[in-house]
């Protein structure tokens, strides 16, 4: 099912433009390419190669490690793009080249940023835009709810490369996604909802305080919104929120992912300093716990300035949770080895 907003549908009837996307062959960079080819843009993917190209005609491929300046250079030449996506930029570092080999050579440059920039979420208002601190550089050896393996450094990074990209000289905007999904998600997130909820037996969910939501965002709707906001005047110098709209608690996800499945949801709830206690030390859920924390975000600025809406939960989640299911990643998701254990320790805590 396709779902075009307003500013999607008037620029599909433009001219071609030549596109650049850095990152375009993995998860999330391969949704962005294939938006933008299939509505006749030329696009050139620059990534190391580690991705397979196939299913992808048409585009062309550059082959550079983005972080290597020399091989950046040779790989780009001196080529123009109307519209840049920097879908791998992880620091100010990696934009600061890139603009640098770019050389001015580009009408509009898409930063794919995240919601991680926003260092205090734990508010119980949507955080719009503005209320992301740039400069707020938080100790890396903190606990960060996006991602744990790299503490705060992630969000740092983030913001550190939108500064780059604000003090630049280029026409710019940037998109703060949250926890991005899809049924090809290579994170396994989506699995471990759904290879539990398949085997009929309860998920224990950890209780971390009260009040805590959380939204999501589809691959493809990223996707859908970079090309919506793509030389769009009205969405210049902005940062944009880009989330499904639909709102969850830990409960409610595995609800819907139940229903979509056609399974009953079963969990129950523990303390989290209790999970020790029943042999789950270390337990958490990669979505909607702890590492992942409150996320609730105002998405009306993309909406009233290129007139993009997310796709409905009809469409994205059954994508997802359905997609995930009917094509099983080969190997378990995380801690399932010891979902035995996590069997017990619910069926203790319901007894």
């Amino acid at each position: 099912m396709e779902v075009l907003g307003r500013a999607t549908q008037a620029v599909i009837a433009s001219r071609p433009r030549t596109v650049l996307v850095i990152g375009g062959t993995g998860f999330l960079g391969r949704r962005i390419t294939e938006e933008f080819a299939r509505h006749g843009d030329g696009v050139s993917v620059l990534s190391r190669g580690q991705h397979a190209t196939a299913g992808l005609p048409g585009v062309e491929l550059l082959q550079a490690d983005r972080t290597d300046a020399a091989a950046l250079r040779t790989a780009l030449g001196k080529r123009e793009f109307d519209i840049a996506i920097d879908n791998i930029a992880f620091d100010a570092d990696d934009v600061s080249l890139t603009l640098e080999v770019l050389n001015q050579r580009v009408g509009h440059y898409l930063l794919t940023s995240s919601a991680a920039v926003y260092a205090e979420r734990y508010v119980r208002r949507p955080l719009r835009e503005e209320a992301a601190d740039l400069a707020v550089r938080v100790p890396v050896d903190a606990p960060n709810p996006f991602h744990p393996r790299l503490g705060h450094a992630y969000g740092n990074g983030k913001r550190a490369a939108e500064q780059v990209v604000r003090q630049s000289t280029l026409t710019w905007t940037v998109l703060r996604p949250p926890v991005v999904l899809g049924a090809d998600d290579r994170t396994l997130r989506v699995w471990w909802f759904v290879q539990r909820l398949l085997d009929g037996e309860p998920i224990v969910i950890p209780d971390w305080g009260p009040g805590r939501v959380f939204q999501l965002v589809w691959s493809v709707d990223v996707a859908r919104a970079s090309y919506a906001v793509a030389a769009q005047p009205a969405a210049y110098g902005k940062a944009y929120n880009v989330a499904q709209a639909e709102v969850y608690t830990a409960e409610s996800w595995i609800e819907a992912a139940a229903q979509i499945l056609g399974v009953a949801a079963r969990y129950t709830h523990i303390a989290e300093d209790d999970l020790s206690r029943v042999g789950l030390p270390g337990y958490k859920l990669p979505i909607a716990g702890r590492p992942f924390g409150h996320v609730l975000l105002d998405i009306g600025a993309i909406e009233r300035d290129v007139g993009f809406e997310p796709a409905p939960e009809s469409v994205w989640l059954q994508d997802t949770v359905a997609g995930c299911a009917a094509n099983p990643p080969p190997t378990d998701s995380a801690g399932y080895d010891r979902r035995a254990q996590e069997v017990a320790a619910a069926g203790a805590l319901s007894g």
